[in-house]
């Protein structure tokens, strides 16, 4: 069995506004191994999209604690828009972590191309996000998510704004890459037929 990369350990988080306060999340418990592929499934509002802003440190819970199994754990996240720049290339979308992280190098740059040709979208590099179809774009977001390398893949409901049937080829997109990466993924989604698939 594959080693325990992360535990979630009474994670709770409770919003507060003029009207008083909302529990989003409450007593959640997880451990989370190496190179698992896990799906969170619920529906929208009940703490799914919190659960991974916690985890990705963009948010705190109110109690409990995230125990990674080392210090230097990298967490890439990927959101329910492709947010792409449409003034930026594919590629330079796709190196925008790298660049942000001051982690761009020769050999970095050349592993995006190398993932861009890899996974269908190499004769897109220079084109603009305007050229690409929604799956299109959201198999380059998940690969600029993947261009800083993260030990830990979050996925926040990826393929809620495509239509049926693009959803079901990008899962399977999706799925291959995730595999060919060996990378441990949490995927929130309100669609149980998605999660099983």
């Amino acid at each position: 069995m594959n080693k325990t990369i992360l535990k979630i350990e009474h994670i709770k988080k409770v919003y507060h506004d003029l009207s008083g306060e909302m529990e989003a999340i409450k007593d959640i418990n997880l451990d989370i191994y190496d190179k698992e592929f896990l799906s969170i499934v619920g529906p929208s509002g009940c703490g799914k999209s919190s659960l991974l802003s916690i985890l990705s440190n963009l948010s705190t819970s109110t109690s409990g604690k995230i125990v990674f199994d080392n210090y230097n754990v990298k967490i890439g996240y990927m959101l329910q828009s492709d947010s792409l720049f449409p003034w930026r290339t594919i590629l330079d979308n796709c190196l925008i972590g790298l660049e942000i992280s001051k982690e761009l190098t020769p050999e970095k740059r050349n592993r995006v191309i190398e993932m861009l040709n890899m996974y269908g979208l190499g004769e897109f590099i220079d084109k603009y996000p305007s050229s690409l179809s929604g799956g299109m774009k959201q198999r380059v977001a998940l690969i600029r998510t993947l261009a800083t390398d993260p030990d830990i893949l979050l996925l926040d409901e990826p393929f809620s704004a495509l239509d049926y049937q693009t959803r079901l080829a990008l899962s399977d997109d999706v799925y291959k890459i995730i595999r060919n990466e060996g990378k441990t993924v949490i995927m929130v989604t309100h669609d149980l037929a998605e999660s099983i698939y």
